[in-house]
């Protein structure tokens, strides 16, 4: 019996002594793991950015930027979605890191956006322009960077003035404006009143900020359509480009494309009429939500940096910062000069129901632009 006690007990100790092995080693496989380099692979940062909305062109020119981020930032990945408005305040919703939108799609910022720090609209080579900076400010606080803008301009079928130089501004392949010197400079011809008058619709628009424009634009205007200021955006160039209006009023963005559908022989002979100063809505914000990571910040601030604001030329779309001019000459060229001159951006938050009622007053002529454009500032 003894021999038999005397075993079990070598018996344990034995198996108390190969556990306490077991541990050791593990830890010293641990220690070399931390110690041999190349074992453990890099911490990444996933971050997901929404767009609610965007500027023509503004989405080819994000995913480029957002390759080039990435290369700079090796740890990190970016994952892009498009969602509507209404996505941000769904019962429940997992909000992402960062909120691409325009000015009508938010009217709360301050439920789903941190405020931005003020070293996020500063550069170190540059600024970017304060009358940008308050289309994202709301009751003090600022909710939304700038990322680029368009305009609103007055698109004039080639057909209403023959014989005229009725074409769009000279531009390359992708529908880009040509670096020819003078067209910027060239004075821009009346609007073809008694030939637009002539025709079954001589004018669309839709409602809201291209009324500022067009008010700016014509003291007197054509016989106008019923539906004149109800149509969307869309809707207006979708008429405008099937020639069932014999002038409209288009973004920047929409001008550019159907400029290039024109080289490509798909559209028709145009030209362009801009204001002697930039009212718009057409400002692309960008947003950070509160639990974002510290590259949500980086990532909003790249986007403005000088190299990615350059490349928004491939698109036709306009800086923010306030030390880059990138446009010599034709529509583009204008607008950049004239919002050098003056350019008022809608505040992002405001009701868009508000922005269309003061914009038909100052078009129908019962608002001086002053009036109309304080509430919405």
């Amino acid at each position: 019996m003894n021999k038999r006690r005397w075993m079990k007990a070598a018996l344990a100790v034995g198996c108390i002594g190969l556990m306490a092995w077991a541990v050791l080693a593990l830890r010293a496989n641990r220690q070399m793991a931390a110690e041999v380099p190349g074992l453990h692979g890099k911490e990444r940062v996933l971050l997901r950015i929404w767009v609610v909305n965007a500027p023509g062109g503004g989405q080819a020119w994000l995913k480029k930027q957002l390759r080039q981020f990435e290369k700079r930032h090796p740890g990190v990945s970016t994952y892009l979605r498009l969602v509507t408005a209404d996505a941000l305040t769904e019962p429940g919703a997992v909000l992402p890191d960062v909120v691409l939108s325009m000015p009508g799609d938010v009217t709360a910022p301050g439920e789903c956006f941190l405020p931005l720090s003020g070293d996020m609209t500063a550069r170190e080579d540059g600024l970017v322009r304060e009358e940008l900076l308050r289309c994202g400010r709301w009751r003090g606080a600022q909710y939304a960077l700038p990322l680029c803008w368009g305009a609103w301009v007055l698109a004039v079928d080639g057909s209403l003035e023959p014989g005229s130089a009725a074409t769009p501004a000279p531009t390359t392949l992708l529908g880009k404006p040509a670096a020819t010197s003078d067209a910027a400079a060239t004075p821009e011809p009346p609007y073809p009143m008694a030939a637009a008058s002539q025709a079954d619709c001589a004018l669309q628009a839709p409602g809201g900020a291209a009324l500022f424009t067009l008010g700016l634009l014509l003291k007197e205007h054509p016989p106008l359509p019923e539906d004149f200021a109800t149509l969307s955006a869309a809707d207006v160039y979708a008429a405008f480009s099937r020639r069932q209006c014999a002038s409209a009023m288009l973004t920047t963005g929409q001008t550019t494309a159907f400029a290039g559908l024109t080289s490509a022989g798909s559209g028709f002979p145009f030209r362009v009429m801009t204001a002697e100063e930039v009212i718009t809505d057409q400002v692309w914000l960008a947003s950070i939500t509160p639990d974002a990571p510290r590259e949500a910040a980086l990532l909003v601030s790249y986007l403005v940096s000088t190299d990615a604001q350059k490349a928004l030329f491939d698109q036709g779309l306009h800086t923010v910062r306030s030390d880059l001019t990138l446009y010599t000459a034709g529509m583009s060229a204008r607008v950049e000069q004239a919002a050098r001159r003056a350019l008022t951006a809608i505040n992002a938050y405001v009701d868009g129901e508000a922005v269309r009622a003061a914009a038909w007053q100052f078009f129908q002529g019962r608002l001086s632009l002053s009036e109309a454009l304080l509430p919405l500032m």
